[in-house]
């Protein structure tokens, strides 16, 4: 069955009753892959997540700068190879088209339509959309959420844990309560664990209540500074497994995730390398920048700090940071408190920034030599960069080995080929937490 609206007619449709897919598979599948107008698109774990580019003319996807791991396909708009489909097709949940169609014609069109659904095209040029799709269906998503409420409520925990959901300025903050009583006991991080302690019944918890009452507040140095506020919904990261398909519960959003996809950014984060000598554990409640000062005081001569010594440069805004410590060794260690996936992205973005301008612009690597102590400073900073290794140093309270959320997995599998090609050994670590 179709709908054929005009104006806003699409607004009468009752959400569930469509194909999502539909638009998009028939204009994947339709148009020349090398006559795309315009894509629109959402970058997982980033800071401007929604944007659409446009070309002056037909060209191919690859121009659009997408990445195919990171970037979901909201829309495109293309010039179909048969154009007695229409002139231009632009195609998301539903289907735009233009052409000289009468109600005569209607049902023809429809009918091919159908059958370009069908068509398995649109993976020569464009399989990479199957990766992972947000779960629009009302219906698959209150599932989902039966499925996570009763998890929760059996403690099955395995794959479900709490983190921040964005950035936050760790400098400002001095703890977290999961309500804004000023008893409230406070923490220096959240955690499912202690989250469930403070409720009366943990077992009779649902998804609507963690969605609309229970709340997670950071403050700064009293309860009257209160500086962020999220749904404890928004704070839960989740993997489930639902009639043999895999999906993911992340800032608020389910996705599913192809499994092949999956399988290959699980086995490339169990074959990252890890740093074979362990850094010192940070203590409970310790802030960033507090343990770089301390780990760098502790052995000066082998760690320089340069966290918050930012680099001004043409063409720079705010600056860039080398690092947070810097070693004899070469070594670019750069440190983050575990978080939700967008935080932990942004470290691995931090590290390809820095690592591309030092290892590709003479200018940076000058600027950035000024900082180092003379115990540290390159010899020749306007050639070329000899070898280095950019460390992630994640700090955590788990006592299991290291694991991230599924997208920072991804951004991590992209940041290693790209710093791997710029010539750098890029390898993993997790700091322990002591006191807890």
């Amino acid at each position: 069955m179709f709908a054929v609206t005009f104006g806003g007619g699409h607004l009468l449709l009752r959400d569930g009753v469509t194909d999502d897919g539909f638009g998009l598979k028939v204009t994947l599948n339709a148009v020349d892959h090398n006559q795309i107008r315009s894509v629109d698109r959402e970058t997982l774990d980033s800071a401007t997540p929604h944007s659409q580019i446009q070309a002056s003319k037909g060209t191919n996807i690859t121009d659009f700068g997408l990445n195919i791991e990171q970037d979901l396909l909201r829309e495109v708009t293309g010039t179909p190879r048969d154009q007695t489909l229409g002139k231009k097709l632009t195609g998301k949940a539903a289907l735009k088209t233009a052409g000289p169609f009468t109600l005569t014609n209607l049902q023809d069109l429809l009918a091919r339509l159908l059958a370009e659904s069908k068509k398995k095209h649109y993976k020569q040029h464009f399989g990479w959309v199957d990766h992972i799709r947000e779960v629009k269906d009302p219906s698959l998503r209150h599932e989902l959420d039966d499925l996570l409420q009763n998890r929760i409520q059996q403690q099955d925990f395995e794959g479900i844990w709490l983190a921040l959901p964005e950035r936050i300025d760790w400098q400002a903050v001095d703890f977290f309560t999961y309500t804004p009583a000023a008893s409230a006991t406070h923490h220096d991080d959240i955690r499912l664990s202690s989250f469930l302690t403070q409720l009366r019944n943990p077992a009779t918890l649902t998804t609507e209540a963690i969605k609309a009452r229970h709340h997670v507040y950071a403050y700064g140095n009293n309860q009257h500074d209160g500086l962020y506020r999220w749904s404890v919904y928004r704070c839960l990261y989740a993997e489930v497994t639902h009639k043999n398909a895999q999906y993911l519960l992340n800032n608020g959003k389910w996705y599913h995730v192809d499994k092949t996809f999956r399988d290959y950014i699980e086995r490339t984060f169990l074959e990252a390398r890890r740093r074979t000598q362990a850094l010192p554990s940070a203590t409970s409640g310790e802030k960033e920048e507090d343990y770089n000062e301390r780990i760098q005081k502790s052995d000066k001569t082998l760690y320089a700090l340069m966290d918050q010594k930012n680099i001004h440069f043409p063409g720079s805004t705010g600056g860039v940071e080398l690092c947070d410590l810097y070693t004899k060794k070469h070594e670019l260690i750069h440190v983050k408190k575990y978080g939700q996936s967008s935080t932990l992205s942004h470290l691995f973005a931090q590290g390809v920034n820095s690592g591309t301008l030092f290892a590709r612009d003479a200018e940076f690597r000058k600027l950035a030599n000024a900082k180092l102590p003379p115990s540290h400073k390159l010899a020749q900073p306007k050639q070329p960069l000899g070898a280095h290794t950019v460390t992630y140093a994640i700090i955590s309270a788990s006592t299991k080995p290291l694991t991230l959320p599924f997208f920072s997995k991804v951004t991590l599998n992209n940041a290693t080929i790209t710093l791997r090609g710029l010539g750098y050994k890029v390898q993993l670590t997790k700091i322990a937490v002591e006191g807890q």
